[in-house]
């Protein structure tokens, strides 16, 4: 199969605004886009913590997975109906489960008529993913969940402790965006392999951005971070992430879990855990330069995955 998309390939999607309750009881506000046919079959794409609605390109925006939705991509919005959210954030307190983002990907779900749909996730929208087959086994069809388990694993919750402790110290001092920055740039540490680090940063290739080192490149990402990401929001869903806990026996629909052998947020051994005690839990192993970064760069691999788990499509099939 031929993975030689163009990347300026937009799909014409609308929002959609709703509200849900959350467990204790609030009511927030909670935005969504729907992208491709009415009468295609729907599925619910999630990322990481920086994802948000825009799955695919539109409007001038870049989709967080344009590689894999859009048109002509695994998830074919010319064929499929493509669900993004907003992570709920800082206006859920003391900060958002990931069943509340769950019960806020229902209303939304609900506002676009859809009553069953597949879900993939990736990374935190893995772990929303859990949740929302668990909260509403009846209406998820098919889930693809990458990088993520039923919980965290206690060493990242050391690394995103230490995260939210710099964030703090930069709210106490009147400068959050610099105490953000920073705990970007510890998270990214945590993203990718030593070995990719050590290729591009120890023997980078001549003018590129790597060329400039990795301190260098940590400002540049962390700095760029804050521009579309609060101290407060940052907060809520790192919490979130902490606080997970789904209860995978009770989901009823196929889940197809993929972990990646050098991921060291997301261990192997949690992830295989969870596939165990899931009914109809089944589970592929990669090995990744790019660690639990994997989703967004193993764009063949995660086709693949996308295609023969979701849409039942195997080989060469389109």
């Amino acid at each position: 199969m031929s993975l030689a998309y163009d990347l300026h390939a937009t799909s014409l999607g609308r929002d959609i605004e709703t509200q849900f309750t959350t467990q204790a009881g609030d009511i927030i506000p909670v935005t969504g886009r729907v992208t491709g046919p009415e009468t295609g079959e729907a599925v619910l794409a999630l990322g990481g913590i920086s994802a948000g609605r825009f799955v695919c390109s539109d409007e001038g925006i870049r989709g967080w997975w344009c590689d894999q939705a859009g048109p002509g991509r695994p998830i074919d919005t010319e064929e499929t109906r493509l669900l993004g959210m907003d992570f709920v954030g800082e206006t859920a307190h003391p900060f958002p489960t990931t069943h509340d983002q769950a019960r806020a990907a229902l209303a939304i779900a609900d506002a676009a008529g859809i009553e069953q749909f597949s879900v993939i996730g990736a990374s935190y929208g893995g772990m929303i993913a859990l949740a929302l087959a668990e909260l509403a086994p009846e209406r998820i069809e098919r889930a693809l969940v990458l990088s993520a388990a039923d919980r965290s694993s206690e060493m990242a919750k050391a690394w995103r402790a230490i995260q939210r402790d710099t964030v703090e110290m930069g709210l106490r001092l009147g400068d959050p965006e610099h105490g953000l920055n920073l705990a970007r740039r510890l998270a990214l540490t945590t993203y990718r392999t030593p070995d990719e680090w050590e290729d591009r940063f120890g023997n980078p290739k001549p003018d590129s951005r790597d060329a400039q080192g990795v301190c260098a490149y940590l400002e540049a990402r962390g700095a760029d971070f804050c521009t579309h990401q609060t101290a407060e929001r940052f907060l809520a869903l790192s919490r979130s992430t902490d606080s997970h806990g789904a209860d995978v026996t009770r989901i009823a629909c196929p889940v197809t879990y993929l972990a990646v052998e050098e991921d060291r947020l997301v261990p192997l051994d949690t992830i295989q855990a969870t596939c165990w005690r899931t009914p109809q839990g089944r589970m592929e192993v990669t090995s990744s330069y790019y660690g639990h970064d994997a989703f967004l760069k193993e764009n063949t691999l995660i086709a693949q995955i996308i295609r023969e788990s979701i849409f039942g499509l195997r080989g060469g099939e389109a």
